[in-house]
């Protein structure tokens, strides 16, 4: 794909996630159903980013994302992983109770998070343990205004210290053995990307 396409597709994306938080604050029921789209959208600019033409990104990429969606079904099931939760109907089509998108949604923002954390430090432990807890922050984020968008609910409102702590070793380890090949691709729009999420749900948590 050519630059310029790829260019008008991430500023298209801006303009979506600024409608969409304007959108959700003032007519919440017509723009929640487009949330999955919205980030599979985001998803979709990040990946033609990415070397698409490398196999072993793609098949790293998806593999971070397969391991995710385990670890949910796990996690719904038991309890055991991140406390007791279960999803909603927000985010699009659940398979065994969890939603596909939120898989692909938690496998970009790990890989993002490792683009951005790469740029600036070198070592792979302090990469990987800086962009585990960044992606942490974006979900202690959501976290706030999950309930409130039909996403997840947890049993007695907000999660515990566990969910947290379970996500930055998922975040660190699910993406260990991949290190090598995630880390390539643009970190301008993987920054960019993570800024968008942050400021859209932040946005979200003020106003609604």
């Amino acid at each position: 794909m050519k630059e310029t396409y790829k260019s008008y597709f991430l500023y298209f994306l801006i303009l979506v996630y600024i409608s969409g938080s304007i959108g959700f604050v003032v007519n919440p029921s017509f723009f929640s159903p487009f949330t999955p789209y919205t980030l599979l959208l985001t998803c979709f600019v990040f990946l033609i980013h990415t070397p698409l033409a490398d196999k072993k990104f793609i098949i790293a990429f998806f593999s971070i994302a397969f391991l995710g969606f385990i670890i949910e079904v796990v996690g719904v099931k038991t309890g055991l992983i991140f406390g007791k939760y279960s999803y909603g109907n927000g985010l699009g089509y659940k398979f065994l109770n969890v939603p596909l998108v939120i898989s692909i949604n938690w496998a970009m923002l790990i890989c993002a998070g490792i683009k951005v954390v790469s740029r600036i430090f070198t070592n792979k432990i302090i990469v990987l343990v800086l962009a585990a807890l960044l992606v942490t922050g974006i979900d202690l984020i959501i976290e706030q205004v999950a309930p409130k968008l039909d996403f997840w609910q947890f049993e007695g409102g907000l999660p515990d210290l566990q969910n947290y702590l379970s996500w930055i070793g998922v975040a660190f380890f699910t993406s260990y053995f991949f290190y090598p090949t995630i880390i390539k691709g643009n970190h301008t729009v993987s920054l960019i990307i993570l800024i968008l999420q942050v400021i859209f749900f932040t946005f979200l948590f003020i106003f609604i």
